[in-house]
């Protein structure tokens, strides 16, 4: 009767650390850093005590999930910078709390696994209404873009809403019974649009792209096994659809900037309504929403109009070091309007709290959900990146740099990489080697989990690393397991776009739900099949 009581113990405690665990994944990065001490502990304390319904699973899957790891260990005896490489031991630890954690605990029951999926997907959700109030009311939070909208990284958490999309998705088609009311798919339906639909507002294009990704993935695996030809067809024609309306819309956006005005260089008007003169770049490339943004240019004018309306000074520098001048020349050109001081007078109130925000193109300010605004911004920089050289203080220019620097220190160290806390150093050496633009301030890694792992490992190590992830799903008899597979799809698509297996909430979301799949998952879901 004791042992008994104690098993129940141990499998509440898990299952209740498990809960918690979810409940703050969307909500805190302290608290699931608290979460995980909790989940560990309560494994290693309950564990000790010896009693005959404690039955260990084989270890291989274990040594082997835990062993990225020793991967960062063996990196510490080449490293040149030991500070550094423990700060990175003390990012990449989840590889050992969390497979141990799960691992020696007891195995959930079918219904405590769905309930953890269950209380996940509600704090999720709870997460995007709390964005959802903080972009209605974003004068009251201080919130000046999409990323400060959410309580964790914005990246981060789009990878939690694409998983609870997989998880409502799965639910459907699958038939199993999540819930046990009735019409519980009509909820996980209107659950899984809600998440589209934030995934949109969310303009997270890493998990936009992995969302669409995922999807053509299990329209092609629905496409292999359908039997029905009308079925078949219809579902060609959505997967073309999936593929085919985002690279037009972003075909669209790219026209949009391109479309630009045609200037006659003898015919434009020389001087300004109080007749100053006008400053004419023809040569420069900058545009806005098809406008130049160095013609029609009176600086005299702009200068003693705008700080006539703004507490922000013309020549006075923003937070990220662009002066106001700037900011305000480009939104004045979004809008089609001359650089002078009847360009500034047409400006409202909300245009002028935009440009002291930062907003140098009126679409960042007015277009609401809109994902254009992102894409456009994205455009922009490969624009800019292309014409000047430079891409300080523009994401996806910097990425640009950042790859070109993996891809030059891989070729350099190509076997077994430059070691664990070494990144720093190697990768300042090799942006004097590129005379690269980018300030000593926004130089860094690559946003890539794959480059990241061949600079600081090499091939083999990258290798190794995937090896030991993968070769457990098999171990493990996950062959068949949709669910799970989905989630190493979503996962190994978002891995592209920033290295998630090294950061404090990418790490302990992705390696909570594969060792949660890996070990936990009811002999029902492993065997569906479509």
């Amino acid at each position: 009767m004791p042992n008994i009581n104690l098993n129940s113990l141990r499998e509440n405690v898990f299952y209740y650390s498990l809960l918690l665990y979810v409940s703050f994944l969307p909500l805190s990065e302290a608290f699931v850093s608290i979460a995980a001490g909790i989940l560990l502990a309560q494994a290693i304390v309950l564990t000790s005590w010896k009693h005959p319904l404690v039955k260990f699973k084989n270890k291989v899957s274990l040594f082997m999930v835990t062993s990225v790891f020793t991967v960062y260990l063996l990196g510490m005896t080449i490293t040149e910078d030991v500070p550094f490489a423990l700060y990175e031991l003390k990012k990449v630890v989840f590889w050992v709390v969390l497979p141990l954690a799960f691992y020696i605990s007891p195995t959930l029951i079918p219904k405590r696994f769905y309930n953890v999926l269950i209380v996940f997907g509600l704090a999720v959700f709870t997460a995007t209404i709390v964005a959802i109030i903080r972009i209605l009311f974003k004068e009251y939070f201080q919130i000046n873009g999409f990323r400060d909208i959410t309580l964790i990284s914005h990246i981060r958490f789009s990878f939690q809403v694409l998983l609870s999309i997989i998880i409502a998705t799965y639910f459907l088609i699958s038939g199993s019974k999540i819930f046990s009311f009735k019409h519980s798919n009509i909820l996980l339906l209107i659950f899984m649009i809600w998440m589209v639909g934030f995934l949109i507002v969310l303009k997270s294009i890493t998990g936009i792209i992995a969302f669409i990704g995922t999807a053509v993935v299990l329209l092609f695996l629905f496409i292999i096994r359908i039997q029905n030809k009308r079925i078949m067809v219809a579902v060609i024609f959505f997967l073309v659809f999936i593929i085919s309306a985002p690279v037009f819309y972003v075909a669209k956006v790219w026209k949009d900037f391109y479309n630009t005005e045609e200037v006659n260089t003898e015919e434009v008007d020389k001087f300004t309504a109080s007749g100053n003169p006008y400053y004419f770049d023809f040569s420069s490339q900058e545009k806005e929403n098809g406008n130049w943004v160095r013609l029609y240019l009176c600086e005299r004018e702009l200068r003693n109009e705008w700080n006539k309306k703004s507490r922000m000074k013309y020549d006075s520098l923003d937070a990220k070091g662009y002066s106001y001048s700037s900011t305000l020349i480009r939104y004045l050109t979004s809008k089609g309007l001359r650089k002078d001081s009847i360009g500034i007078n047409s400006l409202t109130k909300d245009d002028i709290r935009a440009i002291e925000n930062g907003i140098a193109n009126y679409i960042y300010w007015d277009k609401g959900i809109s994902i254009y605004p992102r894409i456009y911004e994205t455009i922009w920089e490969i624009d800019r990146y292309r014409t000047t050289g430079d891409p300080n203080y523009q994401s996806f220019s910097q990425r640009i740099e950042f790859v070109k620097a993996s891809l030059l220190l891989i070729k350099k160290n190509p076997w077994f990489g430059i070691g664990t806390g070494n990144w720093k150093i190697k990768y300042a050496e090799i942006y004097d080697e590129m005379n690269s633009k980018l300030i000593r301030e926004n130089q860094g890694p690559s946003h890539n989990q794959y480059l990241n792992y061949m600079v600081k490992f090499g091939i083999i190590g990258f290798i190794y690393i995937f090896s030991v992830l993968l070769i457990p799903v098999f171990r493990e008899n996950h062959r068949y397991n949709l669910l799970f597979w989905l989630f190493i799809v979503a996962i190994g698509i978002v891995n592209f776009g920033d290295s998630n297996l090294e950061t404090h909430m990418g790490l302990s979301f992705i390696c909570f739900f594969y060792c949660l799949f890996l070990w936990h998952t009811p002999e029902k879901i492993k065997t569906f099949r479509l």
